[in-house]
């Protein structure tokens, strides 16, 4: 198995769109968070804006309070 086949069982990437839908924010939203170097870390490919999933799940769980 070669490196990028690897990659892609690995790590799966999801637009914007569906990434705003799963944080419960707006697209704008996601933007603004890029801008000000917050958020879920992304890819940018060919001018392309991406997230993994387990980065936005990550952040997620970065977010949890304890009481």
């Amino acid at each position: 198995m070669d490196v990028n086949s690897n990659l892609e069982m690995n790590m799966q990437f999801i637009k914007p769109k569906e990434a705003a839908e799963i944080l419960l924010c707006s697209e704008r939203t996601l933007e603004a968070w890029r801008r000000d170097q917050r958020g879920p870390s992304y890819y940018k490919l060919e001018g392309k804006i991406l997230y993994a999933l387990k980065d936005v799940l990550t952040f997620i769980e970065k977010s949890k309070v304890e009481a």
